[in-house]
């Protein structure tokens, strides 16, 4: 199992929660491998947002990242976007 961390940066953080929350539901209920997908803001940076994964493998976060449901979010997700980082850990079980 891996833990996904992907920080971004966004322009308006209140325009941009309702869509991201949206996306990591049906992220988290229809790309297969995503075990959970949460929206955190950080209140000490200004526009930053992010979402903490957990998916089966490596190999399914990147499935995601190229798969319909980000495609699908992507416009909304995208008016808002400046920049993004992902850390991928993996779980020591």
């Amino acid at each position: 199992m891996v833990v996904v961390i992907n920080d971004d940066r966004v322009s308006d953080v209140e325009a941009y929660l309702p869509v991201a929350k949206a996306f990591a539901a049906d992220a988290a209920a229809h790309d297969p491998g995503c075990i959970s997908m949460e929206v955190l803001v950080d209140p000490a940076v200004p526009g930053r947002v992010l979402y903490l994964s957990h998916f089966e493998s490596e190999e399914a976060f990147k499935a995601h990242a190229a798969g319909a449901t980000f495609q699908k979010h992507l416009p909304e997700l995208g008016k808002y976007f400046i920049s993004a980082e992902d850390t991928i850990l993996n779980v020591i079980e």
